[in-house]
């Protein structure tokens, strides 16, 4: 052991203790810091400043209807030549830009923005610092803390596109997400960088797809091939399969308690089938429909009897029953599960997507569903640091240390 920090394990030194993000200097001092992001509709009001209060703390939002992108090259999804938001005629020269555009002889494209929000804030200084100093922000954890810190801002855009839509009924706006809204530009006095919460939404093409870490080359993402596809065209979907993939699809797309009644829907309506198929081996089709009829609302009841036929035990019926909760929380007292619970709201779908497995039993269509599923979400959202709004303002928390058990490297 060289100190009380570090273990030797061969040649390279293990620590006994790290979190991600360690590195920063999370005591270092904030900075205010103005976060541009475009709205993808519009908000119809004339440019003004909005203060818009979220626990306690006010935020000052200026809402920009006038902005443009500028574009070095081509236009793109992934924001990725943009090198100017703003106003068309900036209020002062950027020497940077047009030295670049005047070196490089390359053409400058102009894009129209919808509504963007300019949300000012405040950030650690030394983070801000570091990042601008990355060659490759978005693998740092300094980019990590940096999408951590705009996505908290997202409960403040939020809360004002609620309230625009509570006064206008405007038909369509609606509350975002890291779907809806990926591309933050962050400015201070000192620099400005672009931070990316939802990496799918940066694909300007597949990403290529390695064998292993040695393969010198790939090929284009895919989860199918061609004549594949073509024999899945007769596949028949389970009872309430399609529920299923809504509810994983609005999950990503941050509609949470859309995502929570689909589960829940999939459940009821595979239990119905699964049940049925019991029943009708000891009781007529007339009589089986009779039976299911009458416990049509008596979903508790038709698990346990299903149990009972099948002989088999549902361990996770305590998070069935938590979710089902939460089920009639929004669909009789008109619940909506706001951005900042989006992790637990992952959960109760992962765990309803697992009762949905046991409930079908076809090992064959649950490979389908459990197996490679790092590669089918690849690109998805994801936030490594937890944050909340206090009075003081936006706070990113500094994760918990992992504390090394021994000589074992976790297989991380």
């Amino acid at each position: 052991m060289s100190d009380n920090k570090t273990k030797s394990h061969g040649k390279v030194p293990i620590p006994q203790e790290y979190s991600i993000g360690e590195e920063l200097d999370w005591g270092a001092p904030s900075t205010p810091v103005d976060l541009y992001v475009e709205l993808p509709f519009w908000i119809m009001v004339p440019d003004c400043v909005q203060d818009v209060d979220v626990n306690g703390h006010t935020f000052n939002v200026e809402i920009k209807d006038s902005y443009i992108e500028k574009y070095i090259g081509a236009v793109s999804d992934s924001r990725k030549n943009c090198v100017y938001i703003g106003p068309p005629e900036p209020a002062q020269p950027n020497p940077e830009l047009e030295r670049f555009i005047r070196e490089g002889q390359v053409p400058v494209i102009d894009r129209k923005c919808k509504t963007v929000l300019i949300i000012h804030s405040a950030c650690n200084k030394a983070v801000l610092a570091a990042a601008a100093k990355q060659e490759h922000k978005h693998s740092h954890p300094t980019h990590l803390y940096l999408r951590s810190f705009c996505a908290a801002h997202i409960e403040v855009a939020n809360r004002l596109i609620q309230k625009y839509r509570l006064s206008t009924y405007d038909y369509f706006a609606y509350e975002v997400s890291p779907w809806d809204i990926p591309f933050w530009f962050i400015g201070w006095e000192t620099d400005s960088l672009t931070v990316v919460l939802h990496d799918y939404r940066a694909w300007d093409i597949k990403p290529n797809m390695y064998a292993n870490i040695t393969a010198s080359k790939g090929e284009p993402y895919k989860l199918i091939d061609a004549p594949e596809l073509q024999s899945a065209m007769t596949i028949q979907s389970s009872a309430g399969e399609y529920e299923l993939l809504d509810a994983l699809n609005f999950m990503e797309r941050g509609d949470y308690s859309g995502a929570v009644r689909r589960i829940a829907t999939a459940i009821e309506a595979q239990l119905e089938s699964v049940l049925r198929k019991e029943l009708l081996k000891i009781h007529s089709i007339t009589e089986v429909e009779k039976k299911l009829k009458a416990s049509e609302n008596d979903f508790p009841g038709r698990l346990r009897q299903y149990q009972k036929l099948s002989g088999r035990k549902l361990s996770l019926e305590k998070e069935l029953e938590t979710t089902r909760i939460l089920r009639h929380s929004i669909v009789h007292d008109a619940y909506r599960i706001p951005f900042s619970q989006s992790a637990q709201t992952k959960s109760a779908i992962d765990t309803g997507r697992w009762i949905f497995d046991w409930l079908e039993n076809q090992p064959a269509r649950m490979d389908v569903r459990e197996k490679h599923i790092a590669k089918r979400t690849l690109g998805s959202y994801f936030s490594l640091f937890g944050t909340e709004i206090a009075p003081a303002g936006v706070i990113v928390h500094k994760p918990t240390s992992w504390h090394h058990p021994g000589d074992i490297i976790p297989n991380l």
